[in-house]
Order: structure tokens, then C-alpha cells, then sequence
């Protein structure tokens, strides 16, 4: 996975840290939890080496001019408190920053989990391939919207030249209903599973740049949930995004969000909704999750309250909160023809459009 470093500055201009935001597969991984955060801070021929515990000796080699050859040092992983969540995050000495190469225009770092340890080096241009993005659209919840955002903004982002992949845990393959009138429903005979096999499997095309693989039923091997990860990655190289229209499916589903650049936590605006949406949060880890999207949106009292209860809780995180999608009867309408929100000129549809535009933007 490719990651970013954040740079932070003093007033005078001078660079004054660096670190790396640490996602939850990460953590999870290196079994660091708040309490247990000691890891062992490696580097060494321009690679750093994370590993959970600590080391009896440390160690720190420099040349002549104060370059570092090798450093071993004991860390600890820190949780800073952002709202009324916790981002875990590793600081950087800058020597080794200096000497990786690493500034303000090449923060991209690669990130590679190994038997036990974690690699983090430089991204260096024609080394690595270009890769898309993958997100997956998840909630605890049926009902929601989570086919019909994930349909919206597959299309959105093929009108602005992306190609896309969508991909899903449920095997009903909703994302049809979504995309033609049922009278010219495609149908399939293979799909995600003969792909991660190695076989041939179908590929719906249902719009222009807009590509999606079936799911044929809800068994899962243990092979294909151990080969799903690679397949995943080999599509990352094919399309410029991944968007995963998700249900709780157990295995399925925590591999599909391990998986995931980002995390869209699509919600009503309700008590249990919300409660919901902080749950997936609190799983996927706040790092990971890009934005919740409130969908079918009723100006009443009660839905007032619990949009402002989301954006209190949201207010001191990046996590992006676009204006949300009202309850209307043209998106019944188009849904039942199977057309997208960017197929009509009902100005009705603007409000709705400039919030998925929002969300797109920063995709």
C-alpha cells in the first residue's frame, strides 16, 4: 500500500516533524493497542522496519558527516486524541527523513507487511506501478444505501475519465437493479469467484468506463478468502478505482475493508443509524474512513438533531460530511429505470449531484 507522510513546520520555515498516520489492518498486524505500543524502530539501507516489542540493545551507526547507516531504537506508537477519537501515529526522526530522500513533494512511502515486521520505503517513481484506489462502501446496517452510493459515484467518476471497478459481497448483485431496467437485467454466469481461481469469470460492463464483476453465491473458501487480497491488487493496476458495494459478511467483509485505500460510511439520520456509523468507525479506524454520507434526508426535528450529533462528532476529524442527499421521488424514479443521477436535467437532482461532486473531488 502507498501511504503519505505529514509534515509539520516551525514558524521560521524549518522543518520541525514528520510522521505517518498508522491504519487499523496496520495496528492489528503489529498487535499494537494503546496500552501495548512499543515496537522496534529499525532502519537501514533506506528501509525502516517496524516490529512489535523491544529491543535489548540499540544501536545507531553514522558516517563522517552524520549521515545514519543504522539505527535500532526502542518507539513507542503514539494515540493522539483527535475529537473523540484516537489517531495512532509513528513519528520519524528527521535525520533518517533527510537521508530517505523524503520532503514536501516526495512524501509517498510504500508500506509492505512481512512475516512479522512491517517495511516502509520511499515511493520512487518507475519502481512502483501506478496504482488505483480502492474504497469500500460499508455499514452495519441494510437499507441504507450503500448499492445506490456506490452505483452514483462509480458513475460520477467515469464522467470525469476514471475507470472503474465495482465489486461486491452480496451475492443478489443489487448493483444490476441499479444500472438497467429489469426487462434488460444482465445475466451472468461466473464472476468473482472463478476470477480469484484463476478461471475466466464475467465482467458486466454497465456503463462507459464503469466495469462489475458478479459475486455467484455467499460460500466462501478458505483459499479464495486467502487469494482475494492478490486479486484485488492485480485489479488496483487495471482501474483507476475499486469501489466495494459491502454487507456485513463477516470474513468477506473484513478483508474487503483490510483491503481498502479509504472507508465511505454511507446513513440515515436516525439514533440507531448513527450509532452505527461511530461503530464502523471505531472498527475501521479513523484514518481509514474517508466520509459518511447521510442519504435520504428529511428535514424534520428529530433528523436535525442527529445530523448535528454527527457533525459535533465529526467536527475535529477529516472525515468529510457533504450536505446530505434529501429523501426525493425522482431518485425512486430513475432507480426503477435503472439510471444514475447524472442522467437526468431535473434540477431537482442538483443538491444531489454537488454533494456526490464533493465526495468525487476528494476521491
Amino acid at each position: 500500500m502507498i501511504k503519505k507522510l505529514s509534515f509539520s513546520y516551525k514558524k521560521d520555515g524549518r522543518l520541525n516533524g514528520c510522521r505517518l498516520n498508522l491504519s487499523k489492518d496496520i495496528l492489528n498486524f503489529l498487535s499494537i493497542t494503546e496500552e501495548n505500543n512499543n515496537i522496534i524502530f529499525e532502519y537501514k539501507n533506506d528501509e525502516i522496519i517496524l516490529k512489535y516489542g523491544k529491543t535489548l540493545v540499540e544501536q545507531e551507526q553514522k558516517t563522517e558527516n552524520g549521515k545514519i547507516l543504522l539505527l535500532i531504537k526502542n518507539y513507542k506508537v503514539k494515540f493522539d486524541k483527535v475529537g473523540k477519537y484516537k489517531s495512532p501515529k509513528l513519528v520519524i526522526p528527521l535525520p533518517i527523513i533527510n537521508s530517505l530522500g523524503l520532503t514536501e513533494e516526495k512524501k509517498d512511502v510504500v508500506i509492505t507487511l512481512l512475516d512479522d515486521a512491517v517495511s516502509i520505503k520511499p515511493n520512487v517513481e518507475g519502481k512502483v506501478d501506478r496504482k488505483g484506489k480502492v474504497y469500500t462502501i460499508k455499514v452495519n446496517k441494510g437499507g441504507v444505501g450503500k448499492t445506490f452510493l456506490t452505483v452514483q459515484l462509480s458513475v460520477g467518476l467515469s464522467l470525469i475519465g476514471k475507470k472503474v471497478l465495482i465489486l461486491t459481497s452480496d451475492s443478489q448483485n443489487n448493483v444490476l437493479d441499479y444500472t438497467a431496467p429489469q426487462e434488460h437485467k444482465p445475466i451472468f454466469d461466473s464472476g468473482l469467484k472463478a476470477f480469484v481461481k484463476g478461471e475466466d469469470g464475467d465482467i458486466v460492463r454497465i456503463r462507459e468506463n464503469v466495469d462489475f464483476i458478479p459475486l455467484e453465491d455467499s460460500k466462501f473458501s478458505t483459499t479464495f478468502l486467502n487469494n482475494l487480497p492478490k486479486f484485488i491488487e492485480k485489479m488496483k493496476i487495471e482501474y483507476d478505482f475499486v469501489l466495494i458495494d459491502s454487507i456485513p459478511t463477516m470474513k468477506l467483509d473484513t478483508i474487503f475493508v483490510e483491503c481498502s485505500d479509504k472507508v465511505i460510511i454511507p446513513c440515515f439520520c436516525d439514533r440507531v443509524t448513527v450509532e452505527g456509523v461511530i461503530n464502523v468507525v471505531e472498527e475501521a479506524g479513523i484514518d481509514k474512513v474517508f466520509s459518511i454520507i447521510v442519504n435520504k434526508y428529511r428535514n424534520t426535528t428529530n433528523q436535525n438533531k442527529y445530523l448535528n450529533d454527527l457533525k459535533n462528532v465529526l467536527g475535529e476529524t477529516t472525515i468529510l460530511l457533504p450536505e446530505p442527499i434529501k429523501e426525493l421521488s425522482q431518485i425512486e424514479t430513475l432507480l426503477e429505470k435503472g439510471k444514475s443521477v447524472w442522467e437526468t436535467n431535473s434540477k431537482g437532482l442538483q443538491e444531489v449531484q454537488d454533494s456526490l461532486i464533493e465526495v468525487i473531488k476528494g476521491m
